[in-house]
């Protein structure tokens, strides 16, 4: 039986759970539905632990002041005297709860030793040890903690300014290790993520620094001068492939490299600096530190990975690819590969993967990489023929099933397009093959979503090139290995009367929704 039980929407799921971990890191015993096992009651089982709690902390959000079930949790705790309100969200807390003083979490960085985890903790260990919360102790105590916030947040801010402008204005070179304003700026940060600084400790030593106030006015001047021409956090400004036999042709990918990499790195750094998450906030600041590039460039790539529904996932992969390549490490080439495969319609990628492989001295692959990039750019202008032929060109010099794939996929979409079936049909069974060659029995949900939007392509493909036998046959192999769903009724219905055994289940995955109702390639970003 745990002590604290947290009530919250089934919605905001991914939103509580920092707070469940940052509690737990705080010592307390927590208990909230993701404890569920495979199988057991669940109402049940939330009745008995919402019972044995002592202590309910409720999560207030735009979607649980709606929900009945944490209403009635929360008006259960509150009858009992063991509610403790939180509030992620700016809502008008529903009738009934108003009276009830709800910490606010609404700028919480995530941090289990932040000000607003001090002020809950010690209203959690007045309900768990059977003492009144003291108000007046309370507020002053809220009124300075409050202020602790307001420091952390104009360091928050400077180390937003100055990881953005760390283009090359706070280079650190692998000969030289002088500590810079970003990489002061980044210990701060850790150490009071870590607790090991209190934020009036920070403050003396941020002043002592110079990093606060005419700091950002500083910072402001150095984002200013941070041009294009000089390069990603510890990137050489111009770096020649071994091997290359045109130094001028070499300088100008070079160039159009550091463009590409630069806009990516712009892009995305101010969203990971500010993530809810403390480990992509921290690996984003380490970026630029050469002694712990590598282990930032593995943390973006395993959390994006591990969390393919985060909104930020692509671009944690895409700064790992070009910080990477710009410094010389092979995560960089393997995380532009894995970029290119989960966002196959956006050139910029492939330009970057093909300047990766010059530096590794494979030409093959550096220019079928470039052909990709100029197809997905021919497409986007409605150049059909034009980018066919450059796909058919890369697909044979591209050597990883992950890239060979999303380039098979869009040679057989654009055979379906111009209503060559028989085309269309050879190639979704090609890429749905090769991405067959990389599943894992931990495939990620898009690796999954991808199997499939081959596999319905290639039964329709099959069956509009009338071979309907041979769609069923391959429809039934997809639902045995990969669980795949019928792509329409008509389709299930034809197979079942040719006795082949299908799931009853009919989804139209979003994919094949849009590309059998809206056709048309996707817009590409501009080069």
């Amino acid at each position: 039986m745990s002590d604290v039980f947290i009530s919250y929407a089934s919605e905001d799921r991914d939103r509580v759970r920092p707070l469940a971990e940052a509690l737990q890191k705080r010592g307390f015993n927590i208990w909230w539905d993701r404890s569920l096992a495979a199988g057991q009651d669940y109402a049940q089982i939330i009745e008995r632990e919402l019972r044995g709690a002592r202590a309910v902390i409720v999560v207030w959000t735009r979607g649980s002041a709606a929900s009945t079930f944490v209403r009635d949790e929360a008006g259960r705790a509150r009858d009992e005297g063991r509610l403790v309100p939180v509030m992620l969200d700016r809502v008008e807390i529903p009738l009934g709860f108003g009276a009830f003083q709800a910490e606010d979490f609404t700028r919480w960085n995530g941090g289990a030793t932040a000000p607003q985890m001090q002020l809950l903790e010690e209203a959690l260990r007045a309900k768990l040890e059977g003492r009144n919360v003291d108000g007046g102790v309370i507020a002053a105590k809220r009124r300075r903690l409050m202020n602790r916030i307001r420091v952390v947040s104009v360091l928050t801010v400077l180390a937003l300014v100055v990881g953005i402008a760390a283009f090359g204005k706070y280079i650190i070179t692998p000969q030289q290790h002088h500590a810079t304003q970003a990489d002061l700026q980044a210990q701060l940060l850790r150490l009071l993520e870590e607790g090991r600084l209190t934020p009036e400790q920070a403050a003396q030593l941020a002043q002592s620094m110079g990093l606060e106030g005419g700091a950002l006015g500083s910072a402001s001047t150095q984002l200013a001068s941070a041009s294009p021409s000089r390069g990603l956090p510890g990137a050489p400004m111009s770096e020649t492939a071994p091997g290359s036999t045109d130094d001028q042709l070499q300088l100008a990918s070079d160039q159009q490299f550091s463009a590409d990499a630069q806009q990516t790195y712009q892009a995305a750094i101010a969203n990971l600096l500010t993530h809810p998450d403390s480990s992509v906030r921290l690996a984003a600041l380490h970026l630029s530190d050469p002694t712990q590039r590598d282990a930032a460039l593995q943390t973006l790539t395993a959390y994006a990975q591990a969390h393919p529904e985060d909104p930020q996932a692509n671009n944690m992969i895409l700064v790992a690819g070009a910080v990477g390549v710009a410094n010389g490490s092979p995560l960089g080439q393997q995380a532009l590969e894995t970029a290119a495969n989960a966002s196959p319609q956006n050139p910029v990628v492939w330009r970057m993967l093909s300047h990766a492989y010059v530096r590794a001295n494979r030409g093959q692959e550096a220019q079928a990489a470039a052909n990709v990039s100029q197809a997905v750019q021919a497409q986007a202008s409605g150049q059909s023929d034009a980018a066919e032929q450059q796909l058919q060109s890369a697909l044979p010099n591209l050597s990883s099933p992950i890239l060979q794939a999303p380039v098979a996929s869009e040679l057989g979409r654009i055979a379906e397009r111009r209503g060559d079936f028989s085309s269309a049909s050879a190639r979704f069974a090609q890429a749905y093959s090769l991405r067959e060659q990389t599943a894992t029995p931990t495939s990620n949900a898009v690796a999954a979503q991808a199997i499939q939007a081959d596999a319905q392509r290639l039964v329709i493909a099959l069956n509009r090139s009338g071979r309907s036998e041979e769609a069923c046959q391959r429809l039934q192999q997809a639902q045995e290995q990969h669980d795949v769903a019928a792509p329409d009724q008509q389709t299930l219905d034809q197979c079942q009367r040719m006795r082949v055994r299908l799931r009853p289940q009919v989804q139209l995955s979003p994919a094949i929704r849009r590309a059998t109702i809206q056709p048309g390639p996707a817009p590409a970003p501009s080069p």
